[in-house]
């Protein structure tokens, strides 16, 4: 009944809110005059719930905490009416330090996303009073000293609503945990730093970390700023534990080594309890929930215990003379990519090393190969996967092999050898042993040796290997070059000549388009044409009207822009005129103005209109068409 009594209460109080929610009020208080050395509280408090809070920024004043953050919540009913109040407070203590008028700038927060400011305020500092003892405030301890250590500051008390309030250390602790204390030098090992806590926290930071001398360290945990929490119990008490730092430590000597302690601080948020009590209860119980009590950010900070750790020496006994310092447990494997070859043909020899333990610090390998090969330094590539015990994964050692005579050579087994701390034994891994055909090639020298000061310089290519070449040589004439010959000044001046007639052209386009007279010239047998399929589209529909003022408009246009003579102007005899000017045969002259008058007359005429329409659209064509040409 309990649970569904606070849920329903719950539901009626979010309700309740929005019929009588009360106006946003964010203020600042503090004691307007105070005195030199005096300490006082500097509050700012806010009716409402809020986040981002953003504090002044105080000057002329010693800041000695802050801010120190607390809540209330309170339920009233008031004639059967039921309402909640919830009220934030952001505190400072501070310290004046000379005489003046100081002014302390306002505050912001940030409530139903709309940012609030608080009033700014103006204290005056006068000289210290003698006569009367300095006030001290609320949170602030009897002898007015910070605490110096981080036991003591542990111990420090905040206060609010003027109750005492701390973390002790079993709210809050740090834990350093090893796998092993006493590994062999090489052998890697696990250190995990883990906090444990009952109680809220925030804002944690590392104040100190080891640096971990004498250790080669790797990071186990992911750098993405999160905490992998879960719960454990100790002493039948359950707390929240999360790790802070992990990290695979591998001893690089022997003999005892510390690993210094971490160093962490945080910010805890502890609930002040409710002192008011009602002789019910059930109603004790209820308004003593957390959702309905007051909290307190009470900063703490914690340290882990310091670690030693007795590194073993690797055992004298049984140790391989080709050990080179590898300590895990590994397994060891070799590939080549061909076993057949000529003379300067490169192969490849794969060594690849896989397994828990200090993979990073294998270096690479004393193989002995022949001294007919051109051998060049390994490409070592890695990579490295973090376990929960450690570290594992696979380093791969690339060896370029280039053969320079003819003949058949061995590449005898290669050992790997390397300590197991779980055996406490030495272990050794061979290679099988390759044997390499090597044939003469076309350009092999005869007779010729190598020795490292004139090693060839090897170029890739892709996956090929071009190599220096040897005589016979094919020689090509020298200091022939693109720059300066006659292709490339064609190169250059042609783009440039090209661009200077495009110009041209263009301009001499302008101009013709600006010529009327000119453009109708060009354009005259184009819109005769098109006048003309206009009016033959009239004769297949029969439409006589409209056929006649088309073939009307095609002839007297087209003499209008030929010889750009305005169509008000035009008559039989400007038309005679105009093309005995041009040379034009009388005949073709005759035959144009027969077709003018015959298209008028036939426009009025009657009998077969269907057949007149068909002779003037032949007559009005051919005779454009002859006139066209005279004039060419």
């Amino acid at each position: 009944m309990k649970k569904y009594f606070l849920l329903i209460f719950s539901i009626l109080t979010i309700f309740t809110n929005g019929l009588f929610a009360e106006d946003i009020i964010f203020s600042a208080e503090a004691k307007r005059v105070v005195s030199v050395g005096e300490m006082f509280n500097l509050t700012f408090t806010l009716n409402a719930q809020g986040k981002q809070f953003r504090g002044p920024k105080i000057e002329n004043f010693k800041v000695i905490s802050g801010p120190n953050t607390s809540s209330n919540s309170s339920i009233r009913f008031i004639n059967g009416n039921m309402s909640q109040s919830v009220t934030y407070t952001f505190s400072y203590v501070l310290e004046a330090v000379e005489e003046g008028n100081f002014s302390i700038p306002s505050a912001s927060i940030v409530v139903d996303k709309e940012k609030i400011s608080s009033n700014p305020l103006t204290i005056k500092v006068i000289k210290p009073q003698n006569n009367k003892p300095q006030a001290k405030p609320q949170n602030q301890q009897q002898n007015n000293q910070r605490p110096q250590n981080s036991q003591q500051r542990n111990q420090q008390q905040n206060t609010s609503n003027g109750k005492h309030i701390a973390v002790n250390d079993k709210d809050v602790f740090l834990k350093a945990l090893i796998s092993k204390k006493d590994p062999y030098q090489g052998e890697q090992i696990v250190v995990t730093y883990k906090i444990y806590t009952k109680v809220p926290l925030s804002n944690i930071g590392i104040n100190k970390l080891s640096s971990f001398p004498g250790f080669w360290s790797y990071n186990l945990l992911k750098d993405d700023g999160r905490l992998n929490q879960y719960n454990e119990y100790i002493d039948g008490v359950e707390y929240v534990v999360a790790d802070l730092k992990k990290a695979a430590l591998i001893p690089v000597k022997s003999g005892e080594l510390k690993i210094e302690a971490l160093e962490m601080e945080c910010v805890a948020q502890i609930r002040s309890k409710n002192q008011r009590r009602r002789n019910d209860p059930f109603f004790d119980s209820f308004f003593n929930d957390p959702f309905f009590g007051s909290y307190q950010n009470v900063e703490k900070t914690v340290i882990s215990e310091a670690l030693e750790v007795d590194v073993k020496p690797l055992p004298l006994r049984d140790k391989p003379v080709d050990f080179g310092g590898a300590v895990g447990d590994f397994n060891f494997k070799s590939s080549i990519d061909k076993s057949d070859l000529k003379v300067n043909e490169a192969l490849t020899l794969k060594l690849t090393v896989y397994g828990e333990g200090n993979i990073e610090l294998i270096d690479k390998f004393n193989i002995a190969f022949p001294p007919d090969f051109e051998v060049y330094d390994p490409k070592i590539t890695k990579k490295i996967i973090p376990a929960e015990g450690g570290i594992t994964g696979r380093r791969i050692f690339e060896y370029l092999i280039i053969p320079r005579n003819a003949g058949e050579f061995t590449i005898k087994p290669i050992n790997f050898s390397f300590f197991n701390p779980k055996t406490k034994k030495y272990n050794t891994i061979s290679t099988p042993q390759y044997v390499i055909k090597v044939e003469k090639g076309n350009e092999e020298p005869q007779n010729l040796t190598f020795t490292g000061a004139n090693k060839e310089e090897i170029k890739y290519i892709g996956s090929d290997i071009r190599h220096i070449k040897f005589p016979p040589y094919k020689l090509r004439k020298s200091g022939v070059f693109l720059f300066g010959s006659t292709i490339f000044w064609l190169f250059l001046i042609v783009p440039f000549i090209i661009f200077i007639l495009i110009i041209i052209i263009w301009k001499d386009q302008i101009k013709k388009r600006s010529d009327v007279s000119l453009m109708k010239n060009k354009k005259a047998t184009k819109v005769s044409k098109k006048r003309l399929r206009k009016a033959y589209d009239f004769l297949k529909a029969n439409k006589k009207e409209e056929f006649y003022v088309e073939i009307s408009m095609a002839l007297w246009g087209y003499l209008s822009d030929k010889f750009s003579i305005p169509i008000s102007e035009l008559s039989m005899d400007s038309v005679n005129e105009a093309l005995m000017k041009k040379n034009v045969k009388e005949e073709i002259i005759n035959r144009f103005i027969e077709t003018l008058n015959n298209c008028e007359f036939a426009r009025f005429a009657p009998g077969d209109s269907s057949k007149n329409m068909d002779n003037i659209y032949n007559e009005a064509l051919e005779i454009i068409i002859k006139i066209e040409k005279e004039l060419k």
